[in-house]
């Protein structure tokens, strides 16, 4: 499943928190990526002849696999990723939910019928279309959610029947090494899956650029995305990039739960989430006791190892890397007119809740992603001017209104230009079943169970010319 690496060279899996090394896996070189290709090859033949009978046995079993592996699972995320254990095993749920929901659209992947006869000419034509699996996917995913959208590219795949390598995020790939060991376990042949470990440089563009790889799918930075679409050449692409979430709370809102809503939405998995809300504003009338309760409430949330039952923040993924990046947006922010409200220090490897007050025309504060536990709060004086404020962000993921109107609501979803419009909730919420993706610079395509099996399967016409 893992590249066996003919060289001694490995990398070193840290735990986030404390910085201790927790294992290591193989740096896999150009060699390892073109036996896994030749390896998938095979593995393309074996998934176009496995009947759905047999797709959805393995995904079911793998259901029943992961719920076993349950608290393994759960430790892992928590001890080399970003979240803390509560967190951990809400996406293990999820990421279960997510397999699931893949056997299920396993057995309905259908095609219809053609209307040949309704064009003069073709009255003698019947016909129909059919699906068939796309082959080799290259599936590229982050260390924020290292086991869901793991599932999220595996899951559908299996389900249409296609070989997948699998390149984790160099920060977590333990968990995704457990869930290959667990999808082989389940009964899925060893040629449908390899996974590739180690730093991309090692092992160049053959991953991303070898002909036999139909369809890439890739969740991570903007950057990264521009190489992978440059170097991929003619094959499909679907991506989900970087984010700056926006909400919307207009003066008519609950306002308990608009603040409770943008808290935990802000600060998940210390704002380590594509979808986590990152600009909130709202409307004059209300800014002001806005500001003093979402101030109150983030100041309750508890810092501290994720193992602990009753933290809320967790740690930063790289303290070198990744809390560097915090303080130059939140210095740069500052430099054009922000003020702190609370927060912006470090404790360890985390970051303390952050939230920064800013003039809708503060472009850094307002429009560059910031990838922590940072939010900037921005007072606006309508719904019109909330709009115009969310749509100079060069990013269009989700984003969030709350209001009780629903002609306003309306009126955000047709204006605000993003992928995803949440309505009195946070711009996190996302179930595993919906299309789920980006506008403009957060991505193309969509992910989301049934929407990611038919972006990786094929359509085939047949037709009839029939004597009658």
């Amino acid at each position: 499943m893992v590249s066996e690496n003919t060289h001694t060279s490995t990398i070193a899996v840290y735990n986030s928190f404390t910085g201790d090394t927790i294992g290591s896996v193989p740096q896999s070189t150009e060699k390892d990526v073109l036996d896994a290709l030749d390896l998938a090859k095979i593995g393309e033949a074996i998934g176009r002849k496995m009947p759905a009978s047999k797709r959805i046995a393995i995904l079911k079993k793998a259901v029943t696999l992961m719920e076993r592996e349950f608290d393994i699972l759960s430790n892992l995320i928590a001890t080399e990723g970003i979240k803390t254990i509560v967190q951990a095993r809400k996406e293990v749920t999820r990421a279960i939910n997510t397999m699931q929901l893949s056997a299920e659209e396993a057995g309905r992947i259908i095609g219809a019928t053609i209307p040949f006869n309704a064009v003069p000419g073709s009255e003698d034509r019947f016909g129909y279309e059919t699906k068939f699996p796309i082959g080799i996917v290259v599936a590229i995913t982050p260390f924020n959610d290292p086991l869901n959208l793991v599932c999220h590219k595996l899951g559908p795949a299996i389900a249409a029947g296609n070989p997948v390598i699998l390149k984790p995020s160099d920060y977590t790939p333990l968990v995704a090494i457990k869930f290959g060991e667990i999808l082989f376990e389940a009964g899925l042949p060893k040629e449908m899956l390899s996974i590739i470990t180690g730093a991309p440089e090692a092992f160049g563009d053959s991953l991303i650029s070898d002909e036999r790889v139909r369809l890439i799918s890739f969740t991570g930075g903007l950057e990264a995305a521009k190489v992978i679409q440059r170097k991929a050449g003619l094959k499909k692409i679907v991506m989900e990039l970087g984010s700056n979430s926006p909400v919307i709370v207009l003066s008519d809102a609950d306002l308990e739960e608009a603040v409770q809503s943008c808290v935990s939405g802000a600060f998940y998995a210390s704002g380590q989430n594509c979808v986590g809300v990152k600009r909130i504003f709202v409307e004059a009338d209300i800014y002001n006791s806005f500001l003093t309760h979402f101030s109150q409430l983030t100041s309750t949330l508890k810092i501290g190892s994720p193992l602990s039952e009753d933290i809320d923040i967790g740690p930063i993924i790289s303290k070198e890397e990744s809390i560097t990046q915090i303080d130059e947006f939140i210095n740069e922010s500052i430099e054009h007119g922000a003020k702190i409200i609370s927060g912006g220090e470090t404790i360890g490897n985390c970051y303390t809740p952050t939230i920064l007050e800013a003039d809708c025309d503060n472009d850094t504060a307002n429009c560059k992603e910031v990838f922590g536990p940072v939010v900037t709060v921005s007072k606006v004086k309508n719904l019109e001017q909330a709009i115009a404020c969310c749509n100079k962000s060069p990013f269009g993921l989700h984003t969030a209104i709350f209001t009780n109107n629903i002609n306003k609501a309306h009126k955000a979803i047709n204006e605000l230009e993003c992928a995803g419009v949440m309505v009195n909730d946070s711009t996190d919420y996302r179930t595993d079943a919906m299309p789920f993706g980006g506008v403009k610079s957060s991505g193309m395509g969509r992910e989301g169970v049934k929407s990611a099996i038919e972006v990786m399967s094929e359509t085939k016409i047949a037709c009839f010319k029939l004597k009658i």
